[in-house]
């Protein structure tokens, strides 16, 4: 638990003897040696909230507060008088003026408001004679219904990556080289440990709800049981030591990716891995999708990447894009879509197998990055978030509104409930968004 102190120490009627000497013109104030009997040196008292600082509830919730008085030395303590203001976000306390007498434990309720991110409760410590002594704080947080929330706040306001299973009802996201859960409320997160979990760096979910995880020293780790253990997979590139780049497909197939080792994926889960074509190894990590043929579409990290695989993986055809191409979605009814970042950022479509495309959208963001989490979809929109511009919203993939404009943003991830979680760019921030039903 986080204390926030603040100490008090006073001198009581406080008087200095002087003794004045007059030599010629100069006038010299000299402080008498002797001990002054009148000084009186009081106790230190700390005044202490219990609650942490800056915790996240729910609008109008109720929070029951305490306020701790120390006194270290002084045998019979000394009666204050408290006064709790709510100085931001609304609400109400429930006892504005408290008289400690000999408490050293001060209760509360402080009922957050309704409409606030931001709240702020202060305690006035007063002498019985109301003169001000001094003042003590509490924050929290309360995240609002279809609003944009913003939490700085570890372990979620340095969130790296996210995975979701709608079926069990479960996310889980890695922060800061751990892994959590999310708890019971979207906002609430909970480490979870185990010996292979060694520094999670990125994750991923297939179809059967498998998570997998690829940690910073190259091992990849699965867990079919909502991640409650976690089991090693055989490691896609024995000999090295640091981390790979992990892409789970539609199919389920694992895909790991590292500069100057040739492409690897697995069809079983992780426990044998096979080598892609070598024509296929320059284009790093990327998305990779399976049509109901058989055919494989991959599109690298790199510019222009684009192709496709009829034999498993094994030889890849390249596929010519408008412009420079840096990311490959492939909805349901199997259109492809390809972001560029030709004069700013635009999305084209080609339904005949990237023999043409369409362009869809363009905008000019602040900035152009490698592209994670474009295509989001919960239920019937998708959430297309656009690095340096903000966040699309559509219906069909072929017409698109701006939904929230913030030139920060640089991945955007959706939960099992389908709160919105945004992050900014330098990785300090989220935004959380959970829209009323």
């Amino acid at each position: 638990m986080d204390f926030h102190k603040l100490q008090y120490t006073a001198r009581k009627n406080r008087k200095s003897r002087l003794g004045i000497l007059l030599l010629s013109s100069l006038l010299v104030i000299i402080p008498f040696c002797s001990p002054d009997p009148s000084m009186e040196l009081l106790e230190s008292y700390s005044f202490i909230f219990e609650n942490q600082q800056g915790q996240k509830y729910n609008p109008g919730e109720k929070i029951d507060v305490a306020l701790q008085i120390h006194n270290n030395k002084e045998s019979v303590a000394t009666p204050f008088k408290i006064t709790f203001t709510v100085t931001e976000g609304g609400g109400s306390i429930g006892r504005e003026t408290v008289l400690t007498e000999d408490a050293a434990r001060i209760t509360n309720e402080w009922t957050l408001g309704p409409n606030s991110l931001n709240h702020k409760l202060i305690a006035d410590i007063l002498w019985t004679n109301g003169e001000y002594m001094t003042s003590v704080f509490l924050t929290a947080i309360t995240l609002r219904e279809n609003e944009w929330d913003a939490v700085s706040e570890n372990p979620d306001g340095t969130i790296t990556d996210l995975a979701a299973d709608t079926v069990a009802g479960v996310t889980l996201m890695i922060s800061n080289g751990s892994l959590y859960k999310q708890g019971e409320k979207y906002y609430l997160w909970e480490k979870v440990t185990d010996p292979v979990l060694e520094s999670p760096r990125t994750i991923e979910i297939d179809s059967k709800g498998i998570f997998y995880v690829s940690t910073w020293n190259g091992e990849i780790v699965k867990s079919s049981d909502h991640g409650v253990s976690w089991q090693k997979c055989a490691k896609p590139f024995p000999d090295n030591p640091y981390y790979v780049s992990m892409d789970v497909a539609n199919d389920d197939y694992i895909w790991v990716f590292k500069f100057e080792y040739p492409t690897v994926f697995s069809a079983d889960g992780g426990v044998t891995w096979q080598t892609a074509g070598s024509n296929l190894s320059a284009f790093g990590y990327g998305d990779v999708f399976r049509l109901k043929s058989g055919t494989l579409l991959f599109h690298g990290s790199n510019c222009c990447s684009l192709n496709r695989s009829d034999d498993n993986g094994l030889t890849w055809t390249q596929i010519a894009t408008p412009g420079a191409s840096t990311k490959l979605y492939v909805n349901d009814r199997e259109e492809i879509f390809i972001c560029n970042q030709d004069g700013g950022f635009a999305i084209f479509k080609s339904t005949d197998m990237g023999t043409t495309f369409t362009r869809l959208f363009g905008c000019f963001p602040q900035f152009g990055t490698t592209m994670d989490n474009i295509f989001n979809k919960w239920d019937d929109y998708y959430y297309i978030l656009v690095p340096g511009y903000g966040i699309l919203k559509s219906y069909d993939l072929e017409h698109y509104e701006v939904y929230w404009t913030n030139n920060e943003l640089n991945n955007l991830f959706i939960d099992h409930n389908g709160v919105l979680i945004a992050r900014d760019w330098n990785n300090k921030t989220i935004y959380y968004r959970k829209n009323s039903d």
